[in-house]
């Protein structure tokens, strides 16, 4: 449920997608009308929308045939963008509505990380037509290899190997067992996560292909509760397997940042922390995007004060931590493992199937928030200030907080890197230039350790 892609489902020959103002149109071709409506009259159906598993559906009867209304998600993200624990919070949401499909009479005909999205800390499955009328005989889940490629694969090999989950960029149905099993020594490929998931299949598929083919056996069985409960016990064997492939929390340099700082002494940080925690009382916003958030000091703080957040943050370990922090915490942030110096691209048949990290973000939001980010986009990505500020500038609607960070200041000694004739002699009437004809300065607070905090206002052009 892509805004921006008129083709976001050319794939699916059971209906296709629009946007309208604040809601998301799918149509339903007329095979699949009347399973979609006794769908949306079962229990299980009306249970997962109640809870917000599922995403609310008005029906609505036009010339065209059936439409099923949805409210359109705020910021949309792709797996791509996700930290580890929010794709196994995906793969065990896709797997509890299909285990309630289950005991419904119904079962999930795919299940791909890219039928979830995440509403704050909350995965929410916003494709009705993945479901599909369960055939009582047979043991077999179709979605089971599709499940194993996009969920499971992708786990397994950034616990094993590092390879990183932005890499589902360019697997748009997931790894296939034998590319893993290429990659993996004997050691890792006899091992109990990588052996039945990547080694085994590997194995059968060479030998389906000698000259003499396997026989093979039916699955059908004439009981359906014998039925279910195959299917029970395989859904419960891959959250099984799934948990396991989570790799274990990692940690970074900038994952420990907040805990290894040198250049902010206890009282400093209590200074900055108070006074943003007043610009943003002054400010009152709504929505709030934080760059560059870290492990969400500040995106919390503005989500304590009755904001929605969205907590944009390129190191993997950092983010993980913010979003487990948030989901433990129950508070509402929605975080992006992403960098707004490389933002993630427009993907897909014609750049049209995924939108763009930039224009989902634009306008979205009453406060950005760059805290000790300018520099390091100044200096490690080597971007002018004026084309930060009208990154800026339409990125929020109204107000602006930023950290100055000086030529003096020790961090932005280390990213210098000699560069002096560079960078050496920008100042604050650098960033004030910059700023001129987009924000005026509504507040200043210069800190002990040097670094001065703005609060900005978004001048509207005429």
């Amino acid at each position: 449920m892509t805004p921006g892609s008129p083709n976001a489902t050319f794939r699916d020959p059971a209906g296709s997608l629009s946007f309208e103002d604040d809601r998301v149109i799918r149509r339903v071709g007329a095979a699949s009308r009347a399973a979609v409506l006794d769908l949306l009259e079962t229990p299980f159906c009306q249970a997962a929308q109640q809870r917000g598993q599922l995403i609310d559906a008005e029906i609505e009867e036009s010339r065209q045939g059936l439409r099923l209304c949805h409210p359109k998600i705020s910021v949309p993200t792709y797996p791509w963008e996700w930290t580890p624990t929010q794709w196994l919070a995906a793969a065990e949401l896709t797997l509890d509505l299909c285990q309630q499909a289950l005991d419904g009479g119904w079962i999930l005909k795919d299940a791909t990380p890219l039928n979830v999205l995440f509403t704050g800390t909350r995965p929410i499955f916003v494709d009705i037509l993945s479901f599909e009328r369960r055939d009582p005989h047979s043991s077999i889940w179709l979605a089971y290899g599709q499940y194993v490629r996009t969920f499971l694969l992708p786990l397994l090999m950034d616990r094993t190997l590092s390879w990183p989950l932005s890499l589902s960029l360019f697997k748009r149905d997931g790894y296939e067992p034998a590319e893993c099993y290429a990659a993996l020594g004997w050691g890792r490929r006899l091992s109990r996560d990588a052996f039945w998931p990547i080694t085994l299949p590997t194995l059968l598929d060479r030998r389906s292909q000698s000259p003499a083919p396997a026989k093979k056996r039916s699955s059908r069985i004439a009981d359906p509760e014998v039925t279910a409960d195959v299917l029970r016990r395989t859904l419960k064997d891959l959250r099984r397997r799934t948990q396991r492939a989570l790799p274990d929390s990692a940690s970074s340099n900038w994952s420990e940042y907040q805990d290894t700082l040198t250049h902010y002494t206890a009282g400093q940080s209590r200074q900055k922390l108070d006074w943003v925690r007043s610009a943003i009382e002054t400010a009152q916003p709504v929505r709030v995007l934080d760059i560059g958030a870290n492990t969400g000091e500040f995106s919390a703080l503005a989500a304590s004060m009755g904001a929605e957040v969205v907590a944009l943050e390129r190191d993997n370990a950092s983010a993980d931590r913010l979003f487990r922090m948030a989901r433990e915490r129950n508070l509402p942030i929605q975080t992006i493992c992403a960098d707004i110096a490389r933002p993630t691209p427009a993907v897909g048949w014609e750049n049209a199937e995924s939108v763009a990290l930039l224009p989902r973000l634009a306008g979205q939001f009453d406060l950005v928030l760059m805290l000790a980010v300018i520099h390091h986009l100044l200096l490690m990505e080597q971007i002018p200030l004026p084309a930060i500020f009208d990154l800026c500038y339409r990125l929020t609607r109204h107000h602006m907080i930023v950290e100055w960070v000086p030529v003096e200041d020790p961090m932005y000694q280390s990213l210098m890197r000699g560069r002096n004739s560079l960078y050496g002699s920008l100042n604050e009437a650098d960033l004030l230039a910059a700023c001129a004809g987009r924000f005026q300065v509504l507040d200043r607070q210069a800190l002990e350790n040097g670094r001065i905090l703005f609060l900005l206002e978004k001048i509207e052009t005429p």
